[in-house]
């Protein structure tokens, strides 16, 4: 099977592999207990290889995940906690997609209610996220912790987050080790309006 092939070789692009990721990303919905397991063998492989895996076919899984959510195939926890761990992956193209996802499904979560479960869990999260950073600052770690804390503020500038919670987060940050980090935790008290930027000078394109 296709899956198998791959798995011989997770590095390589593999484009048979990813149309047909894709496809059955689209059709999932159309034979529930056909694709019961694929979302779980997409996440798997993802979490296991994501570091390895070919730019290309690593966003095509993900978008295909993101498409699975979106048909609310996929519990948005299962894949939140994924794509926070994604974060930490040199691509710049990959960390913008799943920064977007991240904000418009918690926004869409929170739409009709607070979805506090789901809030409590994302907060407390990047709260670990942020203080694993503080004691292993390596570029990659720091790069994950900057764009949770960017999700922070920017879902408590759109008043989806606007608890004592997230306010708790980013405070946090203000003494952080990485000082991109502190910088934009103290510009959010200062009430300074930025523009999120990270570096991405040498990352994969």
């Amino acid at each position: 099977s296709q899956l198998t092939i791959f798995q011989l070789k997770p590095d390589e692009e593999a484009e048979e592999f990813g149309n047909l990721i894709t496809f059955i990303s689209q059709v999932a919905q159309c034979y529930p207990k056909e694709t019961s397991n694929f979302p779980q063998q997409v996440i798997n492989l993802l979490s296991e290889h994501h570091q390895i895996l070919h730019p290309n076919l690593r966003r095509t899984m993900v978008q295909g995940l993101i498409l699975l959510r979106n048909k609310d195939i996929i519990p948005s926890i299962t894949l939140l906690s994924l794509f926070y761990t994604l974060f930490r992956v040199r691509d710049k193209q990959l960390r913008d997609l799943i920064y977007s996802h991240i904000i418009t499904d918690i926004k869409n979560s929170n739409a009709k209610h607070k979805n506090n479960k789901l809030n409590k869990t994302l907060q407390g999260f990047m709260y670990t996220i942020l203080q694993t950073t503080n004691n292993n600052n390596s570029a990659e770690n720091a790069v994950a912790a900057k764009k949770s804390l960017d999700a922070c503020i920017e879902l408590y500038r759109k008043g989806v987050w606007n608890d004592a919670k997230t306010v708790n987060v980013i405070a946090e940050a203000c003494f952080h080790s990485v000082t991109k980090i502190k910088v934009s935790a103290i510009q959010f008290f200062l009430g300074t309006n930025q523009e999120n930027q990270d570096d991405d000078s040498d990352d994969e394109k």
